[in-house]
Order: structure tokens, then C-alpha cells, then sequence
């Protein structure tokens, strides 16, 4: 997959030079007060970690001097958090297990990659509001070969197949994937393109997706599709269909999680949310291609 650079006329794209982005290292604290949003004001960053191969809420995109920088709703959302802080963004960028980690070690701030709340999840970090539905989005899905997908009129006969799947390892995906076979039947991949690559080479059957991240793809696997929501909904009753900030787990995050809360009312309220959302799903269509 190869990435271009259009010409980022999009307002929230002016976002992509507001932070450093960060390969390694801590969050720049050391002994903390006991509260975590006054530790971020003194060192004046906040320091997210995030997955970006999750078109449109995170993705890479090439600036006009070729350097690459991430974009995407997700990110506008933790730019708006760190303005209101007042301070400085600083960006982890990691598959989406490193996310995870990194959240639970306290090694970030915040993670915001499209997380969704699972109890097991909260047995070991906290959580923002809701702030974005893949319901009114799109849904919980299959991707397979045109070709595969034809043999297919319902889940009932892909759970009968014995069909090996893919799925972001650490995602809802994943445990998704487990309701339609056994966990041996399944592979993890790092991030959402390459497992889709090997979707394309026929490595597996089908990958499991959130349909608004995986729909930007299409053009740069054309022999792939979704399967039709009507009858491959992977989770009808909407379980997993909000998306959440990750935290660490402490007291000393309360002052920040209700201020990260305080930010997405407002910007709920104001449209703001929404308008980030548009423009990223515009962005991410031009910015991947064959």
C-alpha cells in the first residue's frame, strides 16, 4: 500500500503539524504530584498512543515535504484534549497490542485507537464517554475474495466451512472472530493493511473488520469486498459499537479522564466530532491508493 500526499485543504489536516510524534521513550515524568493532568501541564505534553493503520480515526498521510505524519478524527479528538490542557501533543505510534500495553504500563497518557469498552478490558484500564459509534458508521463485518464471498448467503454457512480468519490482534475483531470459529483458526496480524494483504494473497479466508477502517482500503485491494450488513452483521445487537478513550488504571487519571469527558460533550454538542469525522473519511479516500 502506498501512500500520497493531495493537497490538505481540509481545516483539521492543519492538525498533522501540531504535534512530535514520538517512537519511544516514557511519557517525560518522572515522580509524579498524584495527579496526572497537573503532571501534564508541568511537562507540558500530553502523550497519546495510538494504531495508525485505522482509516479514517488514525492513518498515515504524507505531508507537502513527503514527511509522514498521522492523521484522522481520532487524532483532531486528542489535539482538541491537549489545546485544552494547553499544552503539546506528542504521538506513540504502535501496532495495536503496543497500544495496550503501553496504556496498562502507564507508558502514555491516553490511548484513543478506536478502542471500544469490554469488561475485561475495564478489569485493566478506564475509560472515556462514548464518542463516536460505528453503528452509524458501519458495522462489525467480513472481508473476503470476491470469488470466496460468492459461496456464501449467510454466517451460519461460513461458521460450517472451517475457514481460517484474520484479525487485528488485541481487537474486538479478534474476539469476534472466535464466535465463527476456534481461536487456532485464526491469525493475528499487527495492524488492519497487513492483514488484509494477506487476505489479498489468499493466506487466509477472511478478515474480520469495523467496515468504516476497512471501506477506505478497497481501492488498494479492488479483489476484496465487505459482506453485505444484512446478513454477515457480526454484532447485531451493537455491543461494540462505541468508541472509548483508554486510560491508565489510577486515581490520579480521574482529573484527566473528566477533562478528556468535558472536551467530547462539548465537542459533541458543537459538531465538531462529526466535522472530524468527515473530513478524515474524505482525507483517508485520497490519501490510499494501489
Amino acid at each position: 500500500m502506498k501512500i500520497k500526499n493531495k493537497q490538505l485543504i481540509f481545516p483539521f489536516v492543519a492538525l498533522l503539524f501540531s504535534f512530535v510524534l514520538v517512537a519511544c521513550g516514557g511519557t517525560g515524568q518522572s515522580e509524579g504530584s498524584g495527579d496526572k493532568l497537573e503532571d501534564i501541564k508541568v511537562a507540558g505534553e500530553l502523550t497519546i498512543g495510538t494504531s495508525p493503520d485505522y482509516p479514517p480515526l488514525e492513518f498515515y498521510v504524507l505531508d507537502e515535504n513527503g514527511d509522514r505524519q498521522i492523521a484522522g478524527s481520532d487524532i483532531a479528538l486528542a489535539q482538541a484534549i491537549a489545546d485544552e490542557i494547553g499544552v503539546d501533543l506528542n504521538i506513540r505510534a504502535t501496532d495495536f497490542n503496543g497500544v495496550i500495553a503501553n496504556v496498562q504500563s502507564s507508558s502514555v497518557d491516553m490511548g484513543i485507537s478506536g478502542f471500544t469498552f469490554t469488561e475485561q478490558r475495564a478489569d485493566v484500564m478506564d475509560f472515556s464517554e462514548g464518542y463516536l459509534q460505528e453503528s452509524t458508521l458501519g458495522y462489525q463485518g467480513l472481508m473476503m475474495q470476491k470469488d470466496m464471498a460468492e459461496k456464501f448467503d449467510s454466517l451460519e454457512e461460513i461458521e460450517e466451512a472451517d475457514l481460517i480468519f484474520g484479525a487485528q490482534g488485541g481487537s474486538i475483531q479478534f474476539e469476534l472472530a472466535a464466535n465463527l470459529t476456534e481461536e487456532a483458526n485464526i491469525k493475528q496480524y499487527g495492524t488492519l493493511d497487513v492483514g488484509l494483504a494477506a487476505l489479498n494473497e489468499g493466506d487466509i479466508d477472511g478478515m474480520v473488520v469495523a467496515t468504516s477502517s476497512a471501506e477506505p482500503m478497497l481501492k488498494s485491494f479492488p479483489n476484496l469486498m465487505i459482506l453485505p450488513q444484512a446478513d454477515f452483521d457480526l454484532d447485531p445487537e451493537r455491543l461494540y459499537s462505541t468508541n472509548v478513550i483508554a486510560f491508565p488504571k489510577g486515581e490520579e487519571y480521574q482529573s484527566l479522564i473528566e477533562l478528556a469527558n468535558k472536551v467530547i460533550t462539548e465537542n459533541k454538542e458543537n459538531g465538531k466530532l462529526e466535522e472530524w469525522h468527515t473530513d478524515a473519511v474524505n482525507l483517508s479516500k485520497d490519501a490510499i491508493e494501489e
